[in-house]
């Protein structure tokens, strides 16, 4: 597992941020879930299949799992995070939620010994009733999400009839760089809002925006460890005594680095960096390419003037061998 995904499970074990994340990404702002129901649960989904006199493992470990209790007895709810786009995601989610019920339904096996013949194949009493599972992916890749967002997006076509007939499975899908979802939690927010303007380039707003706010610690360095961003990790950890980091400070180091690397790209373009010279100072590299340039307009004026010159002796009758040989300038 990256560290990536380890930051955010433990980011998102708070009972605060995991419940506002499950309102705002699920029920669409609605607060069903309160931070005080909510239960851990194992994440190891594993189990067998028994099939044709076989016993096949299947491992699964989901990233973060809660119960919460509510209008319903009890519901579970899963989340997934992904740095990267995964083309069968629907279909693993589909498997993660199908093994938390058949485990639910394993559970009646040891708790129902007597059963009725009609009850002994699902090995369930026909009141036993499993609980709902919900599960949401969260992707903070920078790349947009172009994968499919339910089961029908990973099927061949098919014509109109049959997919009102088909069984989908839409998967529930947070994509950190463009969600416009509203957050009620505070570290929520800001952490969606520095990761989305982180990737979209837009460093003064940022610095505009939190000039005189600041952000937890945690969710600085979460913000950090999602973009790879060494600069803003480095600061977070030279402030380690402090529980709020400024995050227009924090990215005024990366700004420099950022500029500097445009400003390299650049120099190394116009082909004024000879070999070895890595730490030339982008002034001196600046002075060369004024230089370069002045040059090449010199010669170009030159070039110019010789042109200017063979035209006149063309209209005046001499050949091109003669043109060539007084101007110097290749004619054919």
């Amino acid at each position: 597992m990256g560290k990536q995904d380890i930051a955010l499970k433990s980011y998102f074990k708070n009972n605060d941020r995991f419940a506002d994340l499950i309102n705002t990404g699920i029920y669409n702002g609605i607060q069903v879930v309160k931070p005080d129901d909510l239960e851990e649960l194992d994440t190891d989904s594993s189990l067998y299949i028994h099939t044709q006199g076989m016993k096949i493992p299947l491992a699964r470990v989901r990233d973060v799992i809660r119960k919460s209790a509510g209008d319903c007895e009890y519901v579970i709810y899963g989340v997934e995070n992904q740095s990267s786009i995964h083309y069968a995601m629907p279909l693993r989610v589909m498997m993660y939620d199908t093994l938390t019920y058949e485990a639910e339904c394993r559970q009646f096996v040891n708790a129902r010994r007597n059963r009725k013949d009609s009850e002994y194949l699902s090995k369930m009493r026909k009141k036993d009733r499993i609980h709902p599972v919900f599960t949401l992916v969260i992707y903070y890749g920078e790349a947009p999400w172009d994968g499919a967002r339910s089961l029908k997006d990973m099927m061949v076509d098919m014509p109109k009839w049959m997919e009102k007939r088909f069984n989908d499975y839409p998967m529930k899908l947070l994509e950190i760089g463009t969600c416009r979802n509203t957050f009620q939690n505070q570290d929520i927010f800001n952490f969606i809002k520095i990761i989305q303007l982180l990737y979209s380039d837009k460093v003064e707003e940022l610095q505009r925006y939190y000039a005189n706010i600041k952000v937890g610690r945690d969710t600085a360095e979460l913000v950090g460890t999602i973009t790879e961003n060494e600069e803003i990790l480095n600061y977070v950890k030279e402030h380690k005594d402090e529980e709020e980091i400024n995050m227009c400070e924090a990215t005024k180091r990366w700004e420099q680095r950022w500029t500097r690397k445009i400003t390299d790209g650049f120099i190394n373009m116009m082909g004024v960096r000879k070999e070895g010279e890595e730490n030339l100072a982008p002034e001196e590299a600046i002075e060369r390419l004024k230089l370069k340039e002045k040059i090449e307009g010199e010669a170009n004026g030159e070039q110019n003037k010789s042109m200017e010159i063979a035209e006149k002796m063309k209209e005046k009758g001499y050949s091109t061998k003669e043109i060539e040989e007084l101007t110097g300038i290749l004619l054919h």
